[in-house]
């Protein structure tokens, strides 16, 4: 199997005799009809609870760091948490 390409199996179809590759066309239709079709995404996000997204609801998200600091201090914020090696109860 180290050089197996789909040109090369295609190839190697054609090179069949007539009632192999009616054989073979049987047997890739027969395992389409197994396949089960494929959801839209629309279909995923329903059964995943998920809806449209919200502006107002990501923006809020967002609302923990106080607006008057800048992305900078926001990132030296978390360097800073990341690197303290204190121990914090977690309740």
């Amino acid at each position: 199997m180290a050089d197996v390409t789909l040109d090369r199996i295609i190839r190697d179809a054609f090179s069949l005799p007539p009632q192999d590759q009616r054989r073979l066309l049987e047997l890739l239709n027969a395992r389409i009809a197994q396949t089960p079709p494929t959801k839209t995404i629309e279909e995923l996000a329903e059964e995943q609870g998920k809806g449209p997204l919200d502006f107002a609801t990501l923006r809020n998200l967002g609302a923990f760091f106080p607006p008057d600091e800048s992305v900078d201090d926001l990132i030296s914020t978390v360097r800073n948490l990341r690197e303290d090696k204190a121990t914090r109860p977690l309740d």
